[in-house]
């Protein structure tokens, strides 16, 4: 199944098309246009290298998955993947400056050639993926390398707290400490753009709106296939559900089981900590926002919703949806060259979200270094 049969767009619109649209769009008004509806784009694809990466995940991924949403509560030993992760080599040139926050660490990744000499008005503060269970600056190494070369950005990337230990809701709190940091080291919040994957874009649309609640608006917000929605049930009725080649409907119960756990033992005011929906909360005034997510995958449900409901409140929104690939296939760069193609737009946008420069800025990025 492609995202052409699960995506409404005019009858006989083909992706050469929409392309061609989505060249056009992006030069004449530099975001998506406000017009009540999101910008929404059907890339090219799949490859032979993203068909045999979805093979691959299939064979491998999912059946560990479904067999881990089976027994949810069993101390699973997902911090290995992160320690292995590692072993990962490093882009030759890059610097990485490990940063104390107040419950957790983060790490400012420079790309070679991104140096605060260069003048560049923009930081990414990057989330990472994992379903809240694992993941961190190891196994994200080459993506938010990737980011911060095309981007000519440094990126932060937080290593917050992760299930089940701890409430998703201290996830949110490590981010925004990160946040705070970027602010006290001088950068303003349109040099900010908030990004995430998968447990990531959750995070980055959460944060956005408690920033907005706060009378903060970053640049911009990136979401690679994010999860943004911890309510299994509407995606157990999507038509990817039977098609996921990593998660199978199972999956979405025991994660938010596993949160549900994680957020009763965790008070607030003294009371129980609730589940946040963000998809509940949406409002006028967040940041323009860049949804990348799969055809193929049961989360394409949570981008579509979202798209759809920032759109109709005022929220310049660009949809671009990847026909074939796996869940998070941005992490594949570049054994699957969609992959890489994702990561260059999602620069693209990166630059264009923040496209001022200034001295005030490169004092800001020297005193991150």
């Amino acid at each position: 199944m492609t995202a052409l049969s699960l995506v409404s767009e005019p009858p006989g619109t083909t992706s050469d098309e929409i392309e061609i649209a989505s060249t056009f769009r992006r030069y004449a008004d530099g975001f998506a246009l406000n017009n009540r509806t999101p910008a929404k784009f059907v890339e090219r694809g799949p490859s032979i290298a993203g068909r045999l990466m979805a093979f691959a995940s299939l064979m491998t991924i999912r059946p560990i998955v479904s067999v881990g949403s089976y027994a949810p509560h069993v101390a699973w030993p997902w911090g290995v993947i992160e320690f292995a992760c590692r072993a990962l080599p490093q882009a030759s040139g890059s610097t990485r400056v490990n940063i104390k926050l107040p419950h957790a660490t983060a790490q400012l990744v420079h790309a070679p050639g991104v140096t605060p000499a260069s003048g560049n008005r923009r930081v990414v503060l990057y989330m990472h993926g994992g379903a809240f269970l694992m993941g961190g600056a190891n196994s994200h190494k080459h993506l938010v390398n990737t980011l911060s070369r095309h981007a000519d950005a440094p990126v932060l990337i937080v290593n917050y707290r992760l299930l089940p230990k701890h409430s998703i809701a201290m996830a949110v709190d490590d981010c925004h400490d990160a946040y705070r940091w970027l602010r006290a080291h001088g950068f303003n919040p349109d040099q900010i753009v908030l990004a995430g994957d998968s447990a990531g874009g959750y995070l980055a649309l959460t944060l956005a709106q408690r920033l907005q609640r706060q009378n903060e608006r970053p640049a911009a917000l990136v979401a690679i296939s994010p999860l943004l929605q911890l309510a299994s049930r509407p995606k157990l009725w999507h038509l990817n559900n039977g098609v996921d080649t990593m998660f199978s409907a199972r999956a979405f119960d025991a994660l938010r089981e596993v949160a549900a756990g994680a957020a009763a033992n965790h008070s607030v005011d003294g009371e129980p900590e609730e589940l946040y929906e963000p998809l509940a909360h949406i409002e006028a005034g967040l940041p323009p926002t860049l949804i990348h997510v799969s055809g193929a995958e049961a989360l394409l449900h949570d981008a579509r919703l979202a798209a759809r409901k920032l759109a109709q409140v005022g929220v310049p929104v660009e949809l671009r949806i990847w026909p074939g690939q796996i869940h998070d296939f941005q992490v594949a760069a570049p054994m699957v060259p969609e992959a890489a193609r994702s990561l260059r737009q999602i620069a693209e946008y990166i630059r264009r979200a923040t496209p001022g420069r200034g001295t005030e800025t490169v004092a800001a990025a020297e005193s991150c270094r």
